[in-house]
């Protein structure tokens, strides 16, 4: 079965899901380089990128399902972003609602999951595909050690808060830690 090919970017997409579209910018002739960002409305550092090929008349695009198989549910911004030979514009255009991934691990958060990817490119073994997943706009293969273990700390760090607060959730009636003494 052939993937069918949209006329604008998706409105709604699961997780995982591929999504081919077509688009023509005005003054195609001039354009040097169109791409398109979706960037997370809850979570700013959350974007990936998709690259338009230029096929002389027309660019097509394409979410492959690495782009979003590990990223949770979320409403994303659409931002296209054309270079000509003159300038750069950049247009709003609309949203992404990004639905869970059925396949995924039920259990695994986002904070997990960019724990175990992180912790894959620092040794080396990122799963083929995930390349071009960003993390800040950056795409992870591109980020250096150093700059990644910093990240790493600081979603570990998220991810004891995450499970320190379901686990309050869970037994509301067990103390947390935290100990406020008054004195009269």
């Amino acid at each position: 079965m052939a993937i069918e090919i949209y006329s604008k970017p998706p409105k709604s997409l699961i997780a995982g899901d591929v999504y081919q579209w077509r688009d023509t910018p005005e003054s195609i002739d001039d354009v040097t380089a169109y791409s398109v960002i979706f960037r997370s409305v809850n979570d700013g550092d959350i974007s990936f990128t998709v690259a338009g090929t230029d096929d002389s008349d027309h660019f097509t695009f394409e979410i492959e399902g690495a782009d979003t198989a590990s990223l949770a549910a979320d409403e994303f911004a659409i931002t296209k972003i054309i270079t000509y030979t003159w300038g750069r514009e950049s247009e709003e255009s609309g949203f992404l609602t990004l639905l869970p991934n059925p396949t995924a691990a039920p259990s695994e958060s986002f904070n997990s999951r960019m724990v175990g990817l992180l912790e894959s490119h620092i040794e080396g073994r990122l799963p083929e595909g995930l390349e071009s997943h960003t993390i800040g706009g950056v795409p992870i293969s591109k980020i250096s050690l150093l700059d990644a273990q910093q990240l790493l700390s600081e979603y570990r760090g998220r991810l004891a808060y995450e499970i320190k607060a379901d686990l309050q959730r869970r037994n509301p009636d067990e103390p947390t830690g935290n100990t406020i003494h008054i004195h009269f």
